[in-house]
């Protein structure tokens, strides 16, 4: 006996539906569908991108070589405190030789703050009777990074999405310069994209140069 063909073309199309979804997770009780669980939990967490998957693992923990997970790095030694390197002497010089560049706060967007040997001016905007400002930034590589501010006056939070980055250390430039006066240090992953955001604070202003201390 023949099989109808609206049946074989069913049978196909629920082929490939069992195909294309043998990797999704199973419904809940209430039939939504469920979150699959972090692979690179609980020491780190999935970056789910066009070209792969991959984790950022905490710090203490790197990727494994066979799979997506995190496994405890047998060569980190746990750092006590930051190297600020030339303690902004480097960046001092860009206050005053450039490149120069200009970023104002927007509610509608991140402009980008991610140019290496850059002296930006970043103008904020005004949010209950103070200033704000988030912006992007994307490390372009992996290990130390600098903000070298012009005041120690203003709040900096760096993100990872939702999560809080924790600066490694904080103090103050050396005198080189009027233009910088604070330096934040953070370990930073390439690819991974952050936002940072100054304030809230009274300043209207500052000026920025980051730095990946080689």
């Amino acid at each position: 006996m023949r099989t109808p063909f609206p049946a074989l073309l069913l049978a196909s199309g629920l082929a490939v539906m069992t195909a294309c979804g043998g990797d999704d997770a199973p419904p809940g009780p209430d039939g939504t569908p469920q979150e699959q669980a972090d692979p690179c939990a609980p020491h780190g967490h999935i970056h789910r991108e066009p070209d792969g998957d991959w984790c950022h693992c905490d710090r203490g923990y790197l990727a494994s070589e066979g799979g997506l997970s995190c496994v405890t790095d047998p060569d980190y030694v746990p750092r006590d405190g930051f190297d600020f390197g030339d303690n902004g002497e480097h960046a001092c010089w860009h206050v005053t030789n450039g490149p120069f560049a200009t970023v104002t706060a927007s509610p509608d967007r991140q402009p980008r703050v991610d140019d290496f040997h850059t002296h930006y001016t970043v103008h904020l905007r005004p949010e209950n009777s103070q200033s704000v400002g988030t912006f992007s930034f994307k490390a372009w590589a992996t290990g130390d990074f600098v903000l070298y501010l012009s005041t120690p006056d203003v709040a900096v939070t760096v993100k990872e999405g939702e999560r809080v980055v924790p600066p490694v250390g904080t103090q103050a430039t050396g005198a080189f310069c009027d233009g910088l006066k604070q330096m934040v240090g953070y370990e930073l992953t390439d690819k991974v994209q952050y936002t940072v955001t100054f304030g809230p604070t009274a300043l209207t202003g500052l000026g920025l140069v980051v730095e990946h201390l080689q």
